[in-house]
């Protein structure tokens, strides 16, 4: 009886460590439908607090309002049933940002993810020259661009005016910045009243450090000139500038003139 009684406590000792070491341990899963943690209203990943109706169709708590809390599903009340199990479900579930390759280290809850993928500041970055595939987080693509296509650039000092002529066969020109490596992209293109010219930054929308620029265009005593700050961007295409740009009547250069001269300054904002 002695032995049982050991060889129980035993059992009783081994079952108690294996359950302290699971509330430890990180289990990876592998999810094959995530949808099953969406929505059933708006289709959208759910987020705490999570509610359900009686024959269990879940749904988001901005959802539950916008439906006059009633199950779309079922036509029962849903709202006021909070779903412990989905919502503890989720505040478990960890996941790494899809910019781990290009340098992010982040890991975060499920419903947390999309937000921060897009502020992640390691967004990948595309070349601006349309023959290169090259795509790496803005830090590395500088590095990249200044290894392999130092002379596709003009390099420029921040706070000092340089001048640039565009021939009219010219969509784009691209900045290199000699102390930091950060790339701009000066977009031109022709519309129907004038020509359109606008400056962007390549980098990630989340980036803390901003840019100011400065362009002016300048004919027989008239000049034109626009302040704005360089909008982010990850990718350039030849699409038309954005609004924001700085419109060049036609003509105004005269109509023999087959370049455009502009004056462009670009700065730190801080």
């Amino acid at each position: 009886m002695a032995g049982s009684r050991s060889s129980d406590g035993e059992k009783e000792r081994r079952s108690s460590a294996n359950s302290s070491r699971r509330k430890n341990e990180t289990m990876k899963v592998i999810l094959t439908d995530p949808q099953v943690l969406d929505c059933y209203i708006c289709c959208e990943p759910l987020s705490v607090p999570v509610y359900q109706c009686e024959n269990g169709h879940i749904s988001c708590s901005s959802c539950c309002s916008k439906v006059q809390n009633k199950c779309p599903s079922c036509s029962l009340a849903i709202g006021y049933m909070r779903c412990r199990a989905i919502e503890k479900v989720l505040e478990s579930i960890k996941m790494p940002c899809q910019n781990s390759r290009y340098g992010c280290k982040t890991t975060t809850n499920l419903n947390q993810i999309n937000e921060h993928e897009t502020l992640c500041p390691y967004q990948p970055c595309s070349c601006p020259l349309s023959d290169c595939s090259y795509v790496d987080s803005a830090e590395y693509l500088s590095s990249h661009f200044r290894k392999r296509h130092q002379d596709s650039a003009k390099s420029i000092s921040y706070n000092s005016r340089f001048t640039i002529c565009l021939n009219s066969d010219d969509k784009y020109c691209i900045f290199q910045a000699e102390n930091d490596g950060v790339l701009f992209v000066l977009s031109y293109s022709f519309e129907t009243f004038g020509d359109a010219v606008t400056l962007n930054r390549i980098g990630p929308r989340s980036s803390e450090k901003k840019f100011c620029y400065d362009i002016k265009a300048k004919s027989q005593g008239s000049v034109l000139s626009l302040l704005s700050v360089a909008k982010e961007i990850q990718r350039w295409t030849e699409d038309p500038p954005s609004k924001g740009s700085l419109l060049i009547p036609n003509e105004f250069f005269g109509s023999s003139s087959a370049q455009t001269i502009l004056e462009i300054r670009i700065w730190p904002s801080r």
